[in-house]
């Protein structure tokens, strides 16, 4: 359907939407666009809150995820884009996940990292909502990796002779040698 605004010779607009036609003077125009703008003012207000409890919540986890083995975090890190990368590592809070990262990267990467890193602007709470939306899925897998490990490594926990728990090969073989 076709909308067509004018104003006429009194200074009224009118509103033709095909075979229906709105006058309206201009001040109840004025309120119109009073009410239109405190109502998209409120819902960006109500969003921006929304928006920055994300934030909040997707910086817990990408904190928690500098806690993550190594090799966990060398399988995550090709799946992500420089972009998405820089985003994760600038959500978490210090350092840890930063310096974790980067020594998971090939010195060829590491550069590459480096150079996005500072190229990359200011981050909206809108821009790491959209990426973090993309990377929690792998953050999960990657948690769901972590526990399988980690329940592998305590099935792996020998008792030697003295009393002391440990696991590894080396424990192991140690533990042998105790008996």
């Amino acid at each position: 359907m076709e909308v067509v605004a004018r104003r006429n010779e009194q200074g009224n607009y009118e509103l033709e939407m095909g075979m229906v036609t709105l006058e309206l003077r201009s001040d109840v125009v004025s309120a119109l666009q009073e009410v239109i703008d405190s109502r998209l003012n409120d819902s960006s207000a109500q969003e921006e809150a929304l928006l920055e409890k994300k934030v909040q919540n997707y910086r817990r986890l990408v904190t928690r995820l500098a806690d993550v083995d190594g090799r966990i975090l060398q399988k995550l890190v090709p799946k992500l884009s420089f972009a998405q990368l820089t985003v994760m590592v600038r959500l978490a809070q210090g350092d840890r996940l930063k310096d974790k990262v980067f020594a998971n990267l090939s010195k060829q990467n590491q550069r590459q990292f480096q150079e996005d890193e500072s190229d990359f602007g200011k981050i909206t709470y809108q821009h790491a909502c959209t990426c973090m939306e993309q990377i929690v899925p792998l953050i999960k897998q990657a948690a769901d990796e972590q526990k399988t490990l980690q329940s592998e490594e305590w099935a792996s926990l020998k008792w030697n002779s003295a009393g002391q728990v440990g696991f590894g090969l080396q424990w192991l073989l140690t533990a042998a040698a105790d008996d």
